[in-house]
C-alpha cells in the first residue's frame, strides 16, 4: 500500500540482493570472534567487539566512532571506538541504569561534552532524560522537558546554541475520538508526538510543537495494529502512534526540521508559530520528487540552505518489517529547489552488496571533511563513505539479531578521565626468575601514548622502573623477565608528561595446586568444582581464620596448607629490608621494658622494707617462750659482687628465723 505513493522507486535487483546476502552470510560464518571482549585489568566490563571487516585508513576521517548498542546486549550503553576498532570508552553504568541513545559530542558552556538520552526502553519509544558529561565522564547536567507531560523520549536530545537550550522529543498519550478507525464503543488513545526546545539549566520551555495540532492522523501510513510499534489505540498503554517523530534539527533562522516515520514525510516547521512551512514526501508533499522516494525514514538534517535551495540528508529505511518499498536501506542527500518546487537526490550511500534492510532506526551523519558515517539501525553495522559514495569502512559489533543501535556517529574527542588507570599483574610462580605480566588500561583516556611499568618487593617500595612501552588498544600487555610482588604503572602523553598513576597492585601468584592449570601469562577460568571426574563436586568451606588473602598477612602464610600465594623469597626479602629498623625498634622496646621492670621491683622492695621496720618497732625484745633469738646476720648488697642481681635491685636480705627444732642451747 505504501509503495503505491512511490512510483519512482528503484526496481528490485535479485542478483545483487542474492550476492549481498551471500557476502554477508560468508562474513558472519567466516568469523568465530566472541561478541564481547574481556580485559584482565577491567573484568567488570563486558563491551561488545567492534570488528572492522574492511577499511581504507588513509581515506578515513579523524575521530572516534560513537555507538549505543542496546536491547539484549550484556552491557548496553554508550561506547567509543577508534578507527582500528579498539575500545576507547565503555560507558555501561556510568550514567545510570537503562539504555542510552544517540551519543554525540556537543557544546556546553563553551567546551566539548558528551550528550545522549538515558532511560528506559518502551515499544518504539522511551522514557528518560538528557545527560551531559564533561570530558572526564562526570555527569554535569540532567535535562528534562517541561510543560507537565511525559519525560523525554529517546529519538532526540540535542543541545544547541552552545548548550544554552536543547531539542527534545516527547511521546505523550492523549484521549482521541477514533471512530474513523472503527474504535466506536469508547474513547481511543493516540500518541501525540511533541518536540520542545528547553532551557538546559531550568527546563523552561522555549518552544513546543505538537503533531496533532499540525498533522492530521489521516495522513499516516501506519494504521492501528499495523506494525509491532503502531499500537492498537484501545488502551492508554497501547496508544496508536500515527506520527512517530524520530529527529529534530534547527537552522540559523530558528526554524526546525523534523522527520515522521509513520507519515513517511519530512517537515520544515516555523520557529515563530509552529506552522508547517513545507513537506518533503508523504501524502501531501510540497515538492515533486524527480528521481527518488523513501519510506519509514530517520535522521533528517539540514546541510545547506538559502532563499532558493535546501540541501538535507536522511536515512531511508524503505522497510518497516511489514511493508517493504525499497530493495535495500540507504543514506540520501537531497536537493530541494524552492523555485521549481522539485526535489532531487544528489548522493546515495548504500550497503555492500545492496542487501541490507533496516526495518527500524538508522542514521546518516556528514562529517567536516565531507565523509559520511552511517548506522544501520536494527542491523549491527556501521560504515564510513567518502563524499562520492565510496565505502571506506565497514564494521559490525555483534552477530546477534537481538542487539541493535539507534545511531552511529563520529567525532573528534579529547579526554583525561577522573579515575585512575587500572592494572592487574600476574606471575605463574614466586621464583625470582618467574616473569611478571602486566595488564593495564584506562577507560576513556585518549591522551595516553606510552605506559611506564614499575615493580617492587614491598608495598611501600622502592619501586624499580622496568620499561616504557607504547599503548596498544584498550588494554596493553607487558611482561618483565623477573618476579615482582608489587606493581604499578604510569600513563604518559606524547610530551612525556605523566597523566595518571595506577594504584599499587599485589601480583597474583597461583598456589602449587592451581599452578598446573595456569599458563605463563594468565590463569584460565575454572569450569566446574573440584577436578575432572569429581562427579557431584560442589564448593567447599575452608576452616575459619585461614589466610586466603595473601597480602593481608604476608608474614604468616603457613596457616595455608600450601602457602604459595605469599612467595617465600618475598618474605625473606621483606625481612632483609626491614632488619635495621626492626632491631632498633626491638632494642628500644627491650630497654624500656627493663627499666619499667626494675622500677617496679625496686618500688615493691622499698615498700616491704619500710613496712618491716615499722613492725619491728612494736615487737617485744624478750625471747619467745624464754628462748634466745637466733638469726643469721643480714646480707648486705654492698658486699656482693658487681654481677649479682641483688646488687642492682638494692635488696638487703631480711633475717631468716630457724624453726623451733633448732633452738640454741641454754
Amino acid at each position: 500500500m505504501v509503495s503505491s505513493i512511490f512510483p519512482s522507486a528503484r526496481p528490485f535487483a535479485p542478483a545483487l540482493v542474492l550476492l549481498g546476502v551471500l557476502l554477508w552470510l560468508s562474513a558472519i560464518s567466516g568469523t568465530n570472534a566472541e561478541d564481547t571482549a574481556f580485559y584482565k585489568s577491567r573484568p567488570d566490563l563486558y563491551p561488545l567487539n567492534l570488528k572492522i571487516e574492511s577499511s581504507y585508513p588513509k581515506k578515513l576521517s579523524p575521530g572516534y566512532y560513537f555507538i549505543t548498542p542496546y536491547w539484549e546486549a550484556k552491557s548496553p550503553g554508550p561506547y567509543i571506538f577508534d578507527n582500528d576498532g579498539n575500545l576507547v570508552w565503555c560507558g555501561w553504568g556510568n550514567s545510570g541504569g537503562g539504555v542510552a541513545h544517540g551519543m554525540h559530542v556537543c557544546k556546553y558552556q563553551g567546551a566539548d561534552h558528551l550528550c545522549f538520552f538515558q532511560g528506559n526502553q518502551q515499544k518504539g519509544y522511551a522514557r528518560g532524560h538528557g545527560v551531559i558529561l564533561d570530558n572526564q565522564y562526570r555527569i554535569v547536567r540532567s535535562v528534562q522537558p517541561g510543560g507537565g507531560m511525559a519525560s523525554s523520549d529517546m529519538h532526540e536530545f540535542r543541545p544547541v546554541d552552545d548548550g544554552k537550550t536543547a531539542l527534545m522529543t516527547v511521546y505523550q498519550q492523549r484521549q482521541f475520538d477514533m471512530t474513523p478507525w472503527n474504535i466506536k464503543t469508547g474513547v481511543g488513545w493516540v500518541m501525540d508526538c511533541v518536540f520542545q526546545e528547553v532551557d538546559v539549566e531550568t527546563s523552561e520551555v522555549v518552544f513546543e510543537w505538537h503533531s496533532l495540532d499540525h498533522v492530521d492522523p489521516s495522513l499516516s501510513y501506519t494504521f492501528p495494529t499495523h506494525t509491532d510499534t503502531s499500537g492498537t489505540g484501545l488502551k492508554v498503554t497501547e496508544p496508536w502512534d500515527y506520527f512517530h517523530i524520530n529527529s529534530i534539527d534547527k537552522n540559523a533562522d530558528g526554524d526546525y526540521l523534523i522527520s515522521s516515520r509513520h507519515t513517511c514525510a519530512i517537515y520544515k516547521v516555523s520557529g515563530k508559530d509552529g506552522s508547517v512551512i513545507w513537506r518533503l514526501h508523504g501524502a501531501k508533499p510540497s515538492f515533486k520528487n524527480l528521481n527518488f522516494s523513501f519510506s519509514q525514514q530517520h535522521d533528517a538534517r539540514f546541510l545547506y540552505e538559502n532563499a532558493t535551495h535546501t540541501v538535507l540528508s536522511l536515512y531511508n529505511n524503505g522497510d518497516n518489517g511489514f511493508n517493504q518499498t525499497h530493495p535495500f536501506s540507504s543514506g540520501m542527500i537531497v536537493l530541494i529547489d524552492h523555485i521549481e518546487n522539485t526535489a532531487m537526490q544528489i548522493r546515495d550511500y548504500g550497503p555492500p552488496g545492496k542487501a541490507i534492510h533496516s526495518s527500524s532506526q538508522g542514521n546518516l551523519q556528514r562529517l567536516p571533511n565531507q565523509n559520511v558515517v552511517m548506522g544501520w539501525g536494527n542491523n549491527p553495522f556501521i560504515s564510513e563513505h567518502t563524499e562520492d559514495g565510496e565505502l571506506v569502512m565497514w564494521a559490525r559489533f555483534t552477530l546477534s539479531k537481538t542487539i541493535m543501535n539507534y545511531r552511529a556517529q563520529k567525532f573528534e574527542w579529547d579526554s583525561n578521565p577522573s579515575d585512575s588507570p587500572a592494572l592487574w599483574s600476574y606471575a605463574r610462580s614466586p621464583e625470582l626468575s618467574s616473569p611478571t605480566s602486566f595488564y593495564v588500561s584506562w577507560n576513556g583516556a585518549t591522551r595516553v601514548k606510552t605506559w611506564r611499568f614499575y615493580g617492587a618487593v614491598n608495598l611501600t617500595g622502592p619501586y624499580t622502573f622496568l620499561d616504557e612501552v607504547n599503548k596498544t588498544g584498550f588494554e596493553t600487555e607487558y611482561t618483565n623477565t623477573s618476579f615482582y610482588t608489587w606493581t604499578k604503572v604510569e600513563a604518559v602523553d606524547r610530551n612525556g608528561d605523566v597523566l595518571g598513576t595506577s594504584h599499587r597492585k599485589y601480583t597474583f601468584v597461583p598456589s602449587p595446586e592451581l599452578r598446573e592449570f595456569c599458563r605463563d601469562k594468565t590463569c584460565r577460568d575454572a569450569s566446574f568444582y573440584g577436578f575432572s571426574g569429581d562427579d557431584g563436586a560442589s564448593s567447599s568451606i575452608p576452616p575459619a581464620g585461614v589466610n586466603t588473602v595473601p597480602w593481608v598477612d604476608p608474614y604468616n602464610p603457613e596457616i595455608w596448607s600450601q602457602p604459595s600465594n605469599m612467595p617465600k623469597q618475598t618474605i625473606y626479602a621483606h625481612q632483609g629490608n626491614w632488619t635495621i629498623g626492626r632491631l632498633l625498634a626491638g632494642g628500644t622496646l627491650i630497654l624500656v621494658l627493663i627499666a619499667f621492670t626494675a622500677s617496679a621491683v625496686y618500688g615493691v622492695r622499698y615498700y616491704r622494707k619500710h613496712q618491716q621496720q615499722f613492725v619491728n618497732l612494736h615487737e617485744s625484745a624478750e625471747p619467745l617462750n624464754g628462748m634466745a633469738e637466733r638469726k643469721f646476720s643480714p646480707i648486705r648488697t654492698a658486699n656482693m659482687p658487681w654481677w649479682h642481681w641483688r646488687r642492682w635491685t638494692g635488696e638487703d636480705d631480711e633475717p631468716h628465723y630457724f624453726p623451733l627444732s633448732e633452738l640454741s642451747p641454754q
